[in-house]
């Protein structure tokens, strides 16, 4: 008589070989997301000077920060559509010490997400740099290591150069395209930490959240 071997306990014999496809892990986001109480610490290579601080208020889609430095403080409005759209982008005019500024065609920190995919696009752009036309060209790509909620971490970043001279790197975020490091002939300013988990940080801007769409610079 032929012994007859059940067929099910083959399957049980050979299921323990058999590897079932696993997921990747998931892939950390190079950065946490920016938001109210967000704190961004700047320091240059002068060793007398102090540290340049913005808190943000609102992130998104207006744009509100708060900025100080060791001798004075004022904030910037930035609406969402400079935000999107702006052709322009300032490196002091918004800066009033004691004065609340409001961007119109122009950011200033951040490029807007259209300068952005035009430098990613066509390597290049023609932008209104503090109200003068001027070429910026994208020079590459590279990691810039950021203390992010006290951990050091490297961030992806997009290098530029303009026409007279100035390099400046940002985060290679459409959404998020923060000035990160900038050069200007032997000085140098760096973004130096990130704090997105601590509340309460603003200490110019009081009162509640501003609700989505409101100008504060209108009643």
């Amino acid at each position: 008589m032929v012994a007859i071997f059940p067929v099910w306990r083959l399957l049980v014999l050979f299921l323990p070989l058999v590897s079932l496809p696993q997921r990747p892990p998931e892939k950390e986001p190079a950065l946490p997301v920016f938001g109210r109480d967000t704190v961004l610490v700047y320091r240059g290579s002068n060793e007398n000077e102090g540290a340049f601080v913005v808190r943000i208020a609102e992130f998104t889609p207006d744009r509100y920060v708060e900025w100080e430095d060791s001798t004075t403080q004022g904030t910037i409005f930035m609406p969402a559509k400079a935000v999107t759209d702006a052709r322009g982008f300032t490196n002091w005019r918004l800066y009033e010490g004691g004065v609340d500024t409001r961007g119109k065609d122009a950011t200033t920190l951040w490029l807007s997400a259209r300068i952005f995919r035009e430098l990613k696009q066509n390597q290049k752009a023609k932008i209104m740099m503090d109200s003068l036309p001027t070429l910026v060209t994208l020079t590459g790509s590279d990691q810039l290591v950021v203390e992010v909620n006290r951990s050091q971490r490297p961030v992806p970043v997009i290098k530029t150069r303009d026409e007279r001279g100035g390099e400046r790197w940002f985060l290679d975020m459409e959404d998020n395209a923060l000035l990160v490091n900038s050069i200007y002939s032997n000085y140098r300013q760096r973004l130096t930490s990130i704090t997105t988990d601590r509340p309460n940080t603003l200490r110019w801007i009081k009162g509640k959240k501003i609700p989505v769409g409101k100008d504060p610079f209108c009643p």
